[in-house]
């Protein structure tokens, strides 16, 4: 048997074909998934760095979930949004770090600071590679294809900062999914996600759209309830000390910074030197014109196709868009791989080139420097030119009944 004849099966099996939009793209994702867990292994160092407190603690933002702990603890969570006291019990390396999260976020935080720093980080970094492998599960991939994902989207990044990022995407991605099936369960998912609210500004209004109105009104109860244990456990001073901080010049200037792993759109136009009004304006205009497009989504669409154009569209517009927010591209790539299987050759390349952007940053970092800030803004285009894309496919190919069959998902 010839080898092109012996390679056949594997490249046009429809298993293959449906599963990642195709075997290039899968090939692609392979050969990032290789290179990730190199760049892994090269980094077990500092990743199982466990000291025991904040004093010894290298740059993470689970410091910064450990240090509102603490201060919460204290009775001093009013305090958290005031960068001297905060930063007064952080290492050196972490003198620049600062706390954005909202005050409901302090309730979930409370219990961290129990037990030693060391402990609470592995068992962070436990629940990460969970929260990685379950995205995938609940889109309904297999075991291998869901490994695949996990040691593909960004892994390196996440576990090296320790955002929440990756929990607050799979929150987003359990609900949107159920949000029909699961009404309460979504909802109240949803809730906790507010916790860093910048992945799902789009939610509601998509929710909206598909008429998820129980939903919506479990995730606003659930909002509240947060927001009333946050009151009841700390008192006003928390919330009035989050709405004061953000007239302070160093949470403006954090706003503005284009960090070279930020390839949000907000950071793209700093980079085109637009001026911080105009951006904040033209931001906020991309925020509006997501929300449109996410509530008028095609109803012929099926489900998990509008699903992954929401995640997409809020990769996009989010206000901010770390390496570390990956998986919620990712995901989004991943639903519409279910919904429309076999992608054309050039749109493989473009989306495989598109998700390993986060192992060239690891590559280039070493060697170019220089080129990282350009680089962002590149991924910046190459996302917004995926996105499109996959609109243009998505009406060019007819919703028939094996695509409106997929509507199973919110069946389930």
């Amino acid at each position: 048997m010839s080898s092109k004849r012996s390679l056949l099966p594997f490249w046009e099996s429809p298993a293959i074909r449906s599963a990642f939009g195709g075997p290039v793209f899968l090939w692609l994702l392979i050969i990032t998934a290789f290179g990730t867990l190199v760049c892994l292994f090269n980094i077990r160092g500092p990743l199982l760095h466990l000291p025991a407190s904040l004093k010894q603690a290298r740059v993470e933002d689970m410091a910064a979930f450990y240090r509102a702990s603490e201060m919460s603890n204290y009775d001093a969570a009013s305090y958290v949004y005031d960068p001297s006291l905060f930063r007064d019990g952080l290492s050196e390396r972490l003198s620049d770090l600062i706390f954005l999260n909202p005050p409901h976020a302090l309730p979930v935080f409370h219990v961290f600071a129990w037990t030693d720093f060391a402990t609470v980080k592995i068992g962070f970094i436990c629940l990460t590679l969970i929260a990685l492998f379950a995205i995938p599960r609940m889109a309904g991939q297999t075991f291998a294809l869901s490994a695949l994902f996990a040691a593909s989207a960004a892994p390196v990044q996440i576990l090296l900062r320790l955002n929440l990022s990756v929990f607050v995407i799979a929150l987003i991605v359990y609900a949107t999914s159920h949000a029909r099936s699961r009404p309460v369960l979504s909802g109240l998912a949803l809730s906790v996600a507010t916790i860093k609210p910048q992945y799902g500004l789009l939610v509601p209004f998509f929710l909206a759209g598909i008429g998820a109105w129980r939903c919506i009104a479990w995730a606003t109860i659930g909002t509240l309830s947060w927001m009333i244990v946050t009151l009841v456990m700390f008192g006003p001073g928390v919330f009035e000390s989050y709405l004061a901080a953000f007239s302070t010049p160093l949470y403006q200037a954090y706003a503005l910074t284009a960090l070279e792993w930020d390839t949000s759109f907000r950071s793209f136009l700093g980079r085109l030197g637009v001026a911080a009004d105009l951006r904040t304006a033209l931001v906020l205009a991309a925020i509006v014109a997501g929300a449109v497009c996410a509530f008028r989504l095609p109803r012929d669409w099926p489900y998990e196709l509008r699903l992954g154009m929401l995640l997409l569209l809020s990769a996009l517009v989010a206000p901010s868009f770390m390496y570390y927010s990956w998986p919620l591209f990712a995901a989004g790539v991943l639903f519409i791989a279910r919904a429309l299987p076999d992608w054309p050759i050039e749109l493989q390349f473009l989306a495989g080139l598109t998700w390993m952007q986060p192992l060239i940053y690891m590559l280039l970092l070493p060697l170019l420097p220089a080129v990282l800030t350009a680089h962002a803004a590149t991924v910046f285009l190459l996302m917004a030119l995926l996105v499109m894309s996959f609109f243009l496919l998505a009406r060019r190919r007819a919703p028939g009944p094996a695509l409106r069959g997929s509507d199973a998902l919110q069946r389930a």
